[in-house]
C-alpha cells in the first residue's frame, strides 16, 4: 500500500470521526436547547398558599378529592379548527410536509431523540390539503379561521345530554396543538372570541356546567414536549411548479399562530414559549376556575410547570374553601398528581385514583372527510385511524368503541380505581353526531339501572379475576380488548357493606356462576345475594371453592350483569 493511500485512509477517518463528533455536540446542544427553560426576570404571580412549587410540597399536601373518586364518569371533546378540515386530528402539522423533512432525516442520520415529529405516509395529508383547499403558500391553517362557524353549537344542551347518560364532570378543550386558544385569550390573540366563530367556548361550557351542577373540567394540548410548533417543517415545496414557494408559515405576520422561524425549523424558542404557556394556562384558570385541569402530556416547562400547578392548586383552596382541584398529566409517577392514561388501561388494582381518556369515534376530532384511500392510517396511533373503527347503522360515521366496548372498559378501569373521560368528537358547526348519540344514550341506559355499582364505589381488596390480560405492548389499543363471562370485576359501596360482582358477559341462560376468589375464607357474612338490575333474589352457596350462584333464566340489558352482595349486620 503506497503512503498517498494510507494519508487518504488516516484523513478519511479523521474526517468520519470529526463528523460523528459533531454529530454528538449538535444533539447535546438540542437536548440543552429543549430544556432551557430560564426564569430570569419573569414573575409568576402565583396565589399564595399551601403549596410550593417542589414535588416536596406535592407530595405532602396533595390529596384528591372525594368528589372525584366518586364522579367516575366524564365526557370531553376535541372540536376546533382541526375539525373544519375533518381529515387529521394534527392536520396543522401534517398540511405542510410535502415530503420527508431535513430536520426527521437528521433524527435518522444522528441517532438523536427525535424531534421533526415526521411520520411516513403523512404527506398524503399535504395532497389532500391542496386538492381541497389550494396550496399552502396561497391557502394556510390560518384560512381555516373564517370557515369555521360553529353556528349549531348549544353548550346548554350538549351539556343536559351527557348528564342524562351519567357523566359527572364535562371537560372542554381551551387550545390543542394548533396553538389557537378557545376562549377570551389576553395573551394570545388568535382565539375563537376574535376569530372565528366569535364565540368564548371555555366560558359557554363553564355556564353549562354550572346550570347542569356537573363539574367542570379544561384540557390544554399545548407544552413544550412533543407539542411546540407543529408548523416548523413545512418551508416549501422541494418539488413541482410552486417548488420554493413559501408557505404561509415564513410570513412573520403569521407568527402569533405558527410560531417564530428557526434555522432548523426545531423546538428552541425557549424560554418564550414556556412563558406564553404559562401565561395562557395560568388565566385559564384564573377566570374559569376549573375543577379538574388536564395537560396532555407530563408537567412541561421546568419551573413553570412547577409554579402552574402550585398556582392552580392554590387557587382552588382559595376559591373553593378546601383542596377540590384535580390535576391529570400523562407517565407521571410523581405524587400530587393524578396519573391520565391514555387510549389503554392499567393490568393491577392502584393504590391512587388515575384516570383513562378514550375517544368513541376515530380519531381524537370528528374526521367528516378522512377518506382512507386520501389519507392512509399509517399506524395504529394515528389520529386518522386510532386502529380499527367499525360502522354503525345508526348513522353515517365510525365509531371506535360502541357502547358496549365502553361500559366493560369502563367497569374495568372502576374496579382498578380509576376514572373515565370520554371524548366525542362534535361536527365543525358544533353539532353531536347522531351515532355518537346513539352510543352514549346505550352508555346512559346501562348507567341507570347499574350506576349504583359505580357512582361513589371504592375497590374491593381485589379488582377481581379472570383470563383477560391487558396487551403487553403498544398502546391506543382499547376498542381491541376482549371480555368473556369468566371475566368478573369487583367495586363496593364507601362503607363496604356492599359488594358487587359484574361479571363482563352473560355466563348462559340459567348457569351457575363460581366466583373463585370470593371464597367463605374472603367473605363472609353474606345476608342476601341479588340482580341489582331488577332486586331479584338468586340462590347462592358458598365453600373453600369459591362463590357458587345460580343465574336468571334469562339476562336484563345486553352489557355488564351485576350482582349485589348484603352482608349481614
Amino acid at each position: 500500500m503506497n503512503k498517498q493511500l494510507i494519508c487518504i485512509l488516516i484523513i478519511s477517518v479523521f474526517v468520519s470521526f470529526c463528523n460523528v463528533i459533531q454529530a454528538q455536540d449538535e444533539i447535546a446542544a438540542d437536548l440543552k436547547a429543549a430544556n432551557n427553560f430560564d426564569t430570569t426576570g419573569f414573575k409568576f404571580q402565583i396565589e399564595e398558599g399551601l403549596f410550593k412549587p417542589n414535588i416536596q410540597s406535592f407530595e405532602s399536601n396533595y390529596h384528591c378529592p372525594e368528589w372525584f373518586r366518586d364522579a367516575k364518569f366524564g365526557i370531553y371533546m376535541h372540536w376546533g379548527l382541526t375539525t373544519v378540515a375533518g381529515a387529521d386530528g394534527h392536520y396543522a402539522r401534517y398540511m405542510y410536509t410535502q415530503q420527508e423533512p431535513e430536520a426527521a432525516k437528521i433524527d435518522r442520520e444522528t441517532k438523536r431523540r427525535a424531534m421533526s415529529g415526521y411520520k411516513p405516509g403523512k404527506e398524503s395529508v399535504y395532497q389532500y390539503h391542496v386538492k381541497k383547499f389550494g396550496h399552502p403558500s396561497k391557502f394556510g391553517y390560518k384560512d381555516l379561521i373564517p370557515l369555521w362557524k360553529a353556528d349549531k353549537f348549544d353548550a346548554m344542551a350538549l351539556a343536559a345530554f351527557f348528564k342524562e347518560c351519567g357523566a359527572k364532570y364535562i371537560g372542554v378543550m381551551a387550545v390543542h396543538h394548533d396553538n389557537f386558544d378557545l376562549y377570551n385569550s389576553t395573551y394570545q390573540p388568535w382565539n375563537s372570541v376574535r376569530m372565528g366563530p366569535k364565540k368564548d367556548i371555555v366560558g359557554e361550557w363553564k355556564k353549562a356546567c354550572t346550570a347542569q351542577n356537573l363539574r367542570f373540567a379544561i384540557t390544554s394540548h399545548l407544552s413544550n414536549g412533543n407539542h411546540e410548533h407543529l408548523f416548523y417543517q413545512g418551508i416549501s415545496d422541494s418539488t413541482g411548479p410552486l417548488a420554493g414557494v413559501p408557505y404561509d408559515v415564513m410570513d412573520p405576520k403569521n407568527e402569533g399562530l405558527y410560531g417564530k422561524r428557526t434555522p432548523d425549523r426545531l423546538k428552541r424558542l425557549n424560554p418564550e414559549f414556556a412563558q406564553s404557556w404559562y401565561l395562557r394556562t395560568k388565566e385559564l384558570i384564573d377566570k374559569y376556575n376549573p375543577d379538574l385541569l388536564y395537560l396532555d402530556g407530563g408537567l412541561p416547562n421546568g419551573e413553570y410547570g412547577l409554579n402552574l400547578a402550585a398556582h392552580f392548586y392554590n387557587h382552588n383552596i382559595k376559591t373553593k374553601g378546601k383542596l377540590d382541584g384535580v390535576f391529570t398529566i400523562k407517565n407521571t409517577k410523581s405524587p400530587g398528581f393524578i396519573l391520565d392514561v391514555e387510549a389503554n388501561g392499567i393490568g393491577k388494582l392502584l393504590k391512587e385514583p388515575w384516570q383513562v381518556d378514550n375517544s368513541i369515534n376515530p380519531g381524537w376530532f370528528h374526521l367528516e372527510n378522512i377518506d382512507a384511500s386520501e389519507i392512509p392510517k399509517t399506524s395504529g396511533t394515528d389520529d386518522g385511524g386510532m386502529s380499527k373503527a367499525t360502522t354503525t347503522i345508526n348513522g353515517a360515521d365510525l365509531v371506535r368503541l360502541t357502547g358496549g366496548q365502553v361500559i366493560d372498559n369502563f367497569v374495568d378501569i372502576v374496579s382498578k380505581n380509576g376514572n373515565m373521560m370520554l371524548n366525542v368528537g362534535l361536527r365543525a358547526d358544533g353539532s353531536l353526531p347522531e351515532t355518537y348519540r346513539h352510543e352514549l344514550t346505550i352508555i346512559g341506559n346501562w348507567l341507570k339501572i347499574n350506576g349504583e355499582a359505580i357512582f361513589s364505589t371504592r375497590p374491593f381488596t381485589v379488582f377481581g379475576e379472570g383470563p383477560f390480560e391487558l396487551p403487553k405492548k403498544g398502546g391506543f389499543n382499547d376498542n381491541e380488548f376482549k371480555f368473556t363471562a369468566k371475566d368478573i370485576r369487583f367495586t363496593q359501596s364507601k362503607n363496604g357493606k356492599t359488594l358487587f360482582i359484574i361479571l363482563l358477559d352473560w355466563p348462559g341462560n340459567s348457569a351457575k356462576v363460581t366466583v373463585k376468589l370470593l371464597n367463605n375464607n374472603v367473605l363472609a357474612s353474606i345476608k342476601s345475594l341479588s340482580m341489582l338490575a331488577t332486586g331479584e333474589k338468586l340462590k347462592w352457596s358458598q365453600d373453600a371453592e369459591g362463590l357458587h350462584v345460580n343465574m336468571p333464566e334469562k339476562p336484563v340489558g345486553d352489557f355488564a350483569y351485576v350482582l349485589k352482595v348484603d352482608a349481614a349486620k
